[in-house]
């Protein structure tokens, strides 16, 4: 082998490790929230801690770190092409191919292992790496105060509290299960901590009453069928309509009707209806939670895609979300999953499908359904009859009620899972 050659091998000796190191790096300190790496810093002290406090600094840090990563990739390709021309490799394409293809599969490679120390071993591999982020630090140091001293300075006050304050909701449900796992939290304070994070990312589509539960009433209708109407559903607001539901034109409350009624008032129902408020099935619950709060509105009236209504939504929805189910004192709580024996439980149509999966400790998160009475009609492809059933992912489903449009109520038993993956009844 020549000198050149030679001299090619020790260089993607060298730099293959070296672009591991780096590049685990750099996705350490891009991918750690604030809290850990304020954490790591504080630990490591010295020099780190001080450039992480020098908010400019520290993102210039982080900046060349990445670049460094960068270049040793490009470096390492060059040298790959180098070895695999002076081999004899024919054709200069195929050697310039061969070489890239050969690096992206490491790129590939160390990525998939920054994703794993990031999401499992963050804290653990931050602190064994402190003796080279600090040795980076110490050789980039010119580099960073240059950088640093042109990056804008507004950081250097409120701005970085601000981006202190800003935690991933990865980072929060991390510090939950080792708060679970330590003794910290108990079941049900997980529970409720879980519930306030994923509040965020909820959609209105999970929390509304559905169109086909909507209790609503014409809007030309007499005060006495209002009346009764309220009193039926137990309701304090009902929404008033024309021709359709699809056209709602206000929010009545009982306490109004009844002040009506008490006075002898001769408005219509709909001139003593609040204006509705429409907000999209899409939006998010602590989105909508802010504007209900400004707007001083306990319902809002929730629109598909196209305009039409899918269905209601009120701030005790919302509360719901997080704290669970809240049964007012006149009424009768019926439970949406109770046992039935032999392992078999009887669910209500409309029980969301976390809450059957986590009940039953299977997986079923990629879904595309977001009830029970979803999931078995979107399966069968129609609504099917009481006696009817379907095995699917993993469960039995005994239809016991069902009217024209939904499943009303089914028996769920879980299928034994045999030695070969399939299940069995």
């Amino acid at each position: 082998m020549s000198e050149a050659g030679t001299f090619d091998v020790i260089a993607v000796a060298l730099a293959l490790p070296a672009l591991v190191l780096l590049t685990v790096v750099s996705a350490l300190i891009e991918r750690s929230g604030p809290i850990r790496l304020r954490h790591w810093a504080e630990d490591a002290g010295g020099r780190l801690r001080a450039l992480y406090h020098q908010r400019p600094r520290f993102e210039a840090f982080r900046f060349l770190v990445n670049l460094l990563a960068k270049l040793l990739l490009l470096a390492t390709t060059v040298a790959l092409y180098r070895l695999l021309a002076a081999a004899g490799l024919p054709g200069d394409g195929d050697g310039l191919a061969l070489a890239v293809l050969a690096a992206s599969l490491v790129a590939a490679a160390v990525e998939w292992l920054n994703r794993r120390l990031v999401e499992l071993h963050a804290e653990a591999a931050l602190e064994r790496l402190t003796g080279l982020l600090k040795l980076l630090a110490l050789l980039l140091a010119p580099a960073i105060w240059i950088l640093g001293h042109w990056a804008p300075s507004a950081d250097d006050n409120g701005d970085e509290e601000e981006v202190e304050d800003e935690v991933s909701d990865n980072e929060i449900r991390a510090f939950i299960d080792v708060g679970r796992r330590e003794g910290i939290l108990e079941p049900e304070e997980e529970k409720l901590v879980k519930s306030i994070v994923d509040f965020g990312d909820n959609q209105v589509k999970r929390a509304m009453t559905p169109r086909v539960e909507m209790v609503s009433a014409p809007a030309d209708a007499s005060y006495d069928e209002l009346a009764e109407r309220f009193f039926a559903s137990k309701h304090a607001r009902l929404p008033l309509y024309r021709e359709s539901v699809d056209h709602i034109v206000g929010i009545l409350h009982i306490r109004d009707l009844f002040e009506a009624i008490y006075r002898g008032d001769q408005r219509s129902p709909a001139e003593l209806a609040k204006p509705p408020h429409f907000v999209p099935e899409t939006k998010p619950l602590r989105d909508l939670l802010t504007e209900l709060q400004a707007l001083h509105q306990q319902m809002a009236i929730v629109v598909d895609e196209y305009g039409g209504v899918a269905g209601l939504v009120t701030v005790e929805d919302l509360v719901e979300e997080i704290v669970g189910e809240i049964a007012d004192e006149h009424e009768t709580e019926e439970p949406l999953c109770e046992p039935a024996g032999d392992g078999t439980y009887r669910v209500a149509g409309r029980t969301s499908l976390p809450e059957l999966f986590e009940l039953l400790g299977r997986e079923g998160d990629d879904l595309p359904y977001e009830t029970v009475s979803g999931l078995i009609c979107g399966e069968l492809g129609y609504v099917p009859k009481p006696g009817s059933r379907l095995e699917a992912h993993g469960l039995e489903f005994d239809i016991e009620g069902a009217d024209a449009r939904r499943v009303t109520s089914v028996l769920v038993r879980p299928l034994a899972v045999s030695t070969d993956g399939t299940t069995d009844a």
